[in-house]
């Protein structure tokens, strides 16, 4: 599967380094941002979040720069470009000075007016949630209004939730009271949700668990309320979700099914009518580095119409893209 479609090395880890959880975004004009975490390995005491851009549909990229590097693990960044043409970078951050344990130092987000080039201070993500992670982008709603998706403990109870938290000042300020419970049950760990406007208007979450598959939960309020979860067929361990020009939905996941190899590999799965049920489609196998420590991706639209799915290869230290056309996805 590696050599069916075309692979282009996106970014390399600097020496003694390892690249992991990229995201790319398509910047108004047609510029394509990436950014990715590089540290020691998959889990390390220190991580810094490096961003990359492409003026050419993804063939060439500059030399990767440094755009976060706090004192401790800063890592899963994430890249929303907003209606007005702004950059919001979100991570969260694990403090590792404990002997034993890791301290989860917040989520945050930070906003670029000049395409990525330079970034405000960050702004701390205000929850309720214990431990509080995020793994998917914020979502801009059609009035303007901005939902940062994020998973943790609750106050009570032993499984992980999944929650959102509201921005009405362009991602500014996120208060903590702002916050709803997207995704709740007794029994399942709902982790790394991810937020897709579909062109109806209608918002959709998809949930990683500790299951065997993704469960889906929709809004038809702009976030405020949500449908009950439920489970999908998607066997996605860590996933991203594009909604395409056309009106589908690419959905690139680590897959964990042993389908198409005993590893985690990047497979995808094309929702070309999101509003319906989201099972019953068929996958198609992306990118298979050789090893378990995969996947992870993201997926960007090109111009001419192509997808560009990122992953990563820890034995080359390297971030890579894919490149397939919606036509490669099965029916």
């Amino acid at each position: 599967m590696g050599d069916r479609f075309e692979v282009r090395v996106i970014a390399r880890a600097a020496d003694g380094d390892l690249a992991h959880f990229p995201d790319v975004a398509r910047l108004p004009g047609g510029r394509l941002l990436a950014a990715y975490r590089e540290g020691a390995g998959h889990v390390s005491h220190e991580g810094r979040i490096r961003t990359t851009a492409s003026d050419d549909g993804g063939r060439t990229w500059s030399t990767p720069v440094v755009a976060v590097d706090g004192p401790y693990d800063d890592r899963d960044p994430k890249l929303a470009v907003l209606a007005g043409g702004a950059v919001l970078l979100s991570h969260f951050t694990l403090d590792w000075s404990s002997a034993r344990d890791f301290t989860v130092r917040g989520v945050y987000v930070r906003r670029s007016d000049d395409g990525g080039h330079t970034w405000s201070a960050p702004a701390a993500v205000g929850t309720a949630l214990r431990d509080p992670a995020a793994h998917g982008a914020v979502a801009e709603l059609p009035g303007g209004d901005l939902l940062i998706p994020l998973y943790g403990m609750p106050r009570s109870g032993r499984c992980s939730v999944a929650a959102a938290v509201r921005s009405t000042d362009g991602g500014r300020t996120w208060p903590a009271a702002s916050e709803t419970v997207l995704a709740a049950r007794d029994g399942v760990s709902f982790q790394e949700p991810t937020l897709t406007v579909l062109p109806g208007g209608g918002l959709v979450a998809l949930l990683r668990t500790t299951g065997a598959h993704a469960w889906l939960a929709r809004s038809a309020d702009g976030g405020h309320t949500w449908s009950a979860p439920h489970e999908l067929d998607l066997p996605a361990s860590s996933h991203h979700v594009l909604a395409l020009d056309g009106g589908g939905v690419l959905v690139t996941y680590g897959d964990t099914s042993g389908r198409f190899s005993p590893r985690r590999i990047t497979s995808g799965r094309l929702v070309r009518h999101p509003e319906r049920d989201w099972t019953g489609v068929p996958d198609l196998p992306l990118y298979d580095s050789g090893v378990d420590d995969q996947a992870n991706p993201s997926s960007a639209e090109l111009p001419d119409g192509r997808l560009l799915t990122l992953s990563f290869d820890v034995t080359a230290g390297t971030v890579v893209g894919v490149v397939t056309h919606p036509g490669d996805y099965p029916a």
